[in-house]
């Protein structure tokens, strides 16, 4: 294992470059088109795995990534937030130069600004809530999916591309059958919705994004293109949910361990907030804790260690909770992984990756 002493987050390239091919089989087999999230990883290296892969077009979650994404040779990037209109003069950058832009709208107001003061046309998705309740247009809403179609349509820069929905309520299941569930239900209410305006939804493009549904449906019928992201890292959360399993996560924390507690077979590490976020689970007891922990390895790192997690953060503090026999075996000097609640925000976090053999990979925020 590399040379580590600070708290750095380690990348197993191999793993990640599986569940990418994975995701792209599995599209293609479902016949529908993957246009994958790269919020999760943000970074242009990682960007080309997919790209090796036949992947065309991507979704990014903020008008910055679009621009970084577009610098690393994406002509075709969907942005995956209802739109901010005090972002129009930056999008009208990225189309002189050529981009080809897909923006989320949920109100009037966004499609008229982008009608007045657009340089050329984009392309829209009506972004419908089909019960997640975070933002996007309800389903059974079709009056105000109608006033905006019939606006969109009429703009001389706006084009009607599609409906979009993320059903992140799959984040909150118990079961693969409840993750099913839901999807089947998200499709119904979406296809509706398509129907429902007749002749302006025939060629209307219906697009899904989560990771849990992504992986776990095999029907997918009334479903043109799916964008999920968590799935290049996958994490503690996908693995509780049974959507991965634990030697699919390709992400984990490498934190030095600075002292330890006798009294409280409590564990010390450089690993904080500041680098997992303060995303939690909670164990068959109730209680909360912020990571697992493993043994890292030249070519990876162990399974999940028994008796021990992480169970506070602070700033730059971590508090492991072990077992005595854990406890006893752990020194302070010593490097454990932790593999993080969230990869996404993690890997926000630290801005940086390193793999098993030791090579640097940048991220979007350290450019």
């Amino acid at each position: 294992m590399i040379a580590i002493t600070r708290p750095t987050l380690l990348l197993n390239e191999i793993q990640c470059k599986i569940n990418i091919q994975r995701m792209v089989d599995k599209a293609k087999r479902l016949n529908v088109q993957l246009v994958p999230h790269f919020k999760t990883h943000q970074s242009s290296e990682i960007g080309e795995w997919f790209r090796a892969c036949g992947v065309e077009s991507i979704t990014v979650s903020s008008v910055k990534m679009a621009e970084f994404f577009a610098r690393s040779g994406w002509e075709n990037i969907t942005i995956a937030f209802p739109f901010n209109v005090l972002e129009i003069p930056t999008i009208n950058g990225m189309l002189e130069q050529q981009i080809k832009l897909t923006l989320f709208v949920v109100n009037t107001e966004a499609v008229e600004r982008l009608n007045r003061e657009l340089i050329a046309p984009v392309d829209l998705f009506i972004e419908m809530d089909a019960g997640y309740g975070r933002s996007g247009v309800l389903t059974e809403d079709i009056t105000k999916v109608k006033q905006l179609v019939e606006l969109i349509k009429s703009g001389a820069k706006t084009n009607l591309y599609g409906l979009y929905c993320h059903p992140g309520n799959t984040y909150h299941t118990s079961s693969v059958e409840e993750v099913q569930s839901l999807w089947a239900d998200v499709i119904k209410k979406m296809t509706a919705v398509k129907t429902a305006l007749g002749a302006s939804g025939d060629s209307l493009k219906i697009r899904v994004g989560d990771t849990p549904g992504c992986v776990l449906v095999e029907e997918m019928q009334g479903i043109d293109e799916i964008g999920p992201g968590n799935f290049v890292f996958y994490d503690l959360v996908m693995n509780y949910l049974d959507v991965c399993t634990e030697s699919d996560i390709a992400v984990a924390m490498a934190c030095p361990v600075v002292a330890k507690n006798e009294d409280r077979n409590e564990i010390i590490i450089h690993g904080g907030a500041v680098h997992f976020s303060k995303d939690h689970l909670f164990d068959a007891n109730e209680d909360k804790f912020f990571g697992e922990v493993v043994v890292l390895e030249e070519e990876g790192w162990s399974p999940i260690v028994e008796g021990v997690k992480l169970v506070s953060l602070s700033q730059e503090h971590g508090v492991l909770r072990a077992t005595p026999e854990v406890f006893e075996a752990i020194e302070v000097g010593d490097v454990l992984g932790v593999l993080p609640i969230h990869s996404c925000l993690t890997a926000n976090l630290m801005k940086s990756y390193t793999t098993l053999n030791g090579k640097g990979i940048k991220h979007l925020e350290s450019f």
